[in-house]
């Protein structure tokens, strides 16, 4: 790699230059720029490098993790880099920026760059991108699809991050009009100085020192290992996240490092954390009994005494390399409720327990960390076991319709026809109710539901209890509009298909207003040809909700945003319903027929890749191919592999069923079907259950099957001439 351009380079961005090329040099691919110019291609490798660090500062993801998620190059629409959190909830989109000198800006230009990226996500319009993201497309609707997803603008700088007042407002804006009920979209600047910061904790992580003082009630116990366990004040617990002062190595802040240890790190301001913050500002001295502790596990326990050296007697204990290893979200509440009010969060006292790993036998203090967080936990629903509302329903359901009805959590939901569970009851209750605004809280979130009180979902769904009949036959409503939604959604594609995915719930509203509570009473004869007449009222809805979209809040606006907002959800509703009703909608069932399909997506699904590759004869005959396994796969059976060269080999056969030749023992394999043969021959007993053939076997110097199958997909998807042949 050329080594020119450190004249003038600040000391600081040489060192972050070396950790990029370091870690990402051979795992980013620069095909794209093997014939330009070395100091430009430098320049590319450690802009996609900046993208691909920002991803495992943010993302928390590894270095191959982070490499596969750089889509930088023609077609990326602003976007260099994708990353997903582990939950699956979150997603990061990431712009870079790289300069020698460490003066790398951020103009109002690349924020709209970024805006529009993330409005080809919105819309699902992932088609026009590269074939970089095409490998991650099937993530990236995962995580749309969610309701509580949250969509994180990245702004990866080799420079200070300071963005312009016009800059920021673009960001701002495209936040406000993407997020809503759940659905979140922020924008972060990582600069110059994080950069720093993360490739020296790479090279020198440093373990982390605690000191707590336990002033009231504590004991010890010290065989076999070494415990404290006693009450800590809130507020202290909020210096190991947030630190306070300026003086001593123990005052410092940790932040998220304190959970290094732990199953997960915090999750941020959720409904629980938020109960636990306002008990701790509502009653302190309350919160010791209403909650359960946290445990601390440390390599060393050192105990002081402020007088006389006893058990009970007020000590302060300095904890050596310690981690929170169950209680993340605890000691984060803590930090939460200190910046409000310091005075309130040191009258509350947290069980704090203490384990010393000094002398402890290996994987003693990992069995800790799981048994510590696999307790179980209260969620909202549980309590609506007790009322006696549920109970009144249930029995209702066994007599009058000879059905089952089930409320409580872990209760297996009975089969479709034999009854139902109180989430589906719920959901259709929601959506059957005159007020939109309540199937826009239940996509939101579903815990929306058991809110009770003066306007809450639960209190207004259940508190005149319904009938059996009724909640039935609109859970019949319910689950055919689901079913007809599901089919209608296999035709369409990018906006369409957007609002078919974010309006599911207010479509299903729709209908129910469309058919009117009192079909709900009619005779079984007559209530049947409501039921039959159900997917035809929903394709007339679909038709006017994706057109209605557009003429309300114009082509441009955000789709999920749109939906998430009750304001605008009750737009659509008055105007669908105006249009069906006033015979200004499409009136004929050919008509609606003929207004969905333009809204049908306009090019072939892709067929299967080995079909593909055989049938266009995109490789030939006897290429070799190569076995590509994960670093999970290697680290699994590399030595099993290693022990005869030929178990990596193999070469291509050009049949639909059978196309690959495995040189270890001359027999024919899908692909697929190979590398779980060569997982049960290397017997490891802890293979997924999930195999990806296609994705594992490459051709050396052109990629995989699937890259190689993406390809050829995009050339003929835009008609370069490729002959025609039958794909069926």
């Amino acid at each position: 790699m050329n080594k020119g351009g450190q004249g003038g380079m600040p000391l600081e961005v040489q060192h972050i230059r070396s950790a990029l090329l370091r870690e990402f040099q051979h795992r980013i691919s620069m095909d794209d720029f093997k014939k330009k110019d070395p100091k430009e291609h430098e320049t590319a490798l450690l802009s996609r490098a900046v993208s691909a660090k920002a991803a495992r500062i943010l993302a928390d993801c590894n270095s191959d993790e982070a490499a596969a998620g750089v889509i930088d190059g023609r077609d990326d629409f602003g976007i260099d880099c994708v990353a997903f959190s582990a939950s699956g909830s979150e997603l990061w989109l990431i712009q870079a920026k790289w300069k020698d000198k460490g003066t790398a800006g951020f103009d109002t230009e690349a924020a709209l760059k970024l805006v529009h990226g993330l409005k080809k996500f919105d819309n699902r319009d992932l088609d026009h991108f590269n074939e970089r993201l095409q490998l991650l497309a099937d993530r990236v609707h995962g995580v749309l699809r969610l309701p509580t997803c949250k969509v994180n603008l990245v702004v990866a700088l080799m420079g200070d991050g300071r963005l312009s007042a016009e800059t920021r407002n673009i960001l701002d804006e495209a936040a406000q009009e993407f997020g809503g009920l759940g659905r979140t979209v922020e924008y972060q600047v990582v600069d110059q100085r994080d950069f720093h910061r993360a490739i020296r904790e790479d090279l020198e992580p440093q373990p982390i020192t605690l000191r707590a003082t336990m002033d009231r009630e504590w004991y010890t116990r010290e065989t076999p290992f070494k415990a404290v366990i006693g009450e800590v004040s809130a507020d202290q617990l909020a210096s190991w996240y947030g630190g306070k002062g300026d003086g001593a190595e123990h005052e410092k802040g940790h932040g998220e490092r304190l959970y290094d240890r732990n199953v997960r790190r915090s999750l941020g301001l959720t409904g629980v954390n938020q109960t636990m913050v306002d008990s701790m500002l509502e009653d302190p001295e309350g919160f010791l009994y209403r909650h359960n502790g946290i445990t601390v596990q440390c390599d060393r326990i050192e105990q002081e005494y402020h007088s006389k050296r006893a058990v009970g007697q007020p000590t302060t204990l300095t904890l050596t390399n310690a981690s929170v290893v169950n209680g993340a979200q605890t000691v984060t509440s803590a930090f939460r409720a200190n910046e409000i009010n310091p005075e309130a969060v040191a009258e509350a006292y947290i069980l704090v327990r203490i384990i010393s790993l000094e002398g402890a036998p290996e994987g003693f203090g990992r069995s800790i960390t799981k048994a510590t967080n696999t307790q179980n936990h209260m969620e909202r629903r549980d309590f609506i076991a007790i009322d006696a509302v549920q109970s009144e329903i249930q029995k209702d359901f066994r007599l009058s319709l000879d059905k089952e009805y089930v409320f409580r959590r872990g209760e297996l939901d009975p089969a479709p026809e034999s009854g139902c569970s109180v989430t589906e009851a719920a959901m259709a209750l929601a959506c059957m109710h005159r007020d939109s605004s309540l199937a826009v809280r239940v996509k939101g979130s579903t815990n929306a539901l058991w809110i009770e009180g003066p306007g809450g979902a639960y209190t207004r769904l259940f508190g005149q209890q319904p009938g059996a009949q009724q909640i039935w036959r609109a859970v019949q409503v319910f689950r055919i509009v689901r079913d007809q939604l599901t089919e209608l959604r296999t035709k369409l594609a990018g906006r369409p298909a957007a609002v078919a995915d974010n309006g599911a719930l207010l479509v299903a509203h729709m209908v129910f207003q469309r058919i009117g509570r009192g079909s709900l009473d009619e005779s079984d004869g007559e209530w049947n040809d409501v039921l039959a007449g159900v997917p035809e009222q929903v394709l007339a809805v679909l038709v006017c909700l994706i057109s209605m979209v557009d003429t309300l809040f114009t082509s441009k606006s955000y789709v999920t945003s749109t939906f998430a907002s009750q304001e605008r959800c009750a737009q659509l509703v008055a105007a669908v319903l105006s249009m069906l009703e006033g015979g200004t909608g499409p009136e004929s069932p050919m008509k609606r027929k003929a207004l969905l399909e333009g809204a049908v997506q306009s090019r072939q699904r892709r067929p299967q890749t080995v079909r593909l590759l055989v049938d266009y004869e995109a490789i030939k005959d006897s290429t070799p191919l190569e076995y590509a396994p994960s670093a999970a796969e290697e680290l699994a059976i590399g030595s099993w592999l290693d022990a005869d060269p030929r178990r990596r080999r193999a070469s291509w056969v050009n049949d639909r069923k059978t196309p690959i030749l495995w040189e270890a023992d001359g027999r024919r394999y899908s692909p697929t079907g190979l590398v779980s043969h060569i997982w049960n021959e290397a017997d490891w007993k802890e293979q997924w259950s999930a195999v990806q053939g296609p994705k594992q076997w490459r051709v050396p110097g052109e990629g995989t099957l699937v890259e190689i199958a993406e390809r050829l997909w995009r050339r003929i998807a835009a008609g370069d001439g490729m002959e025609d042949r039958n794909l069926e």
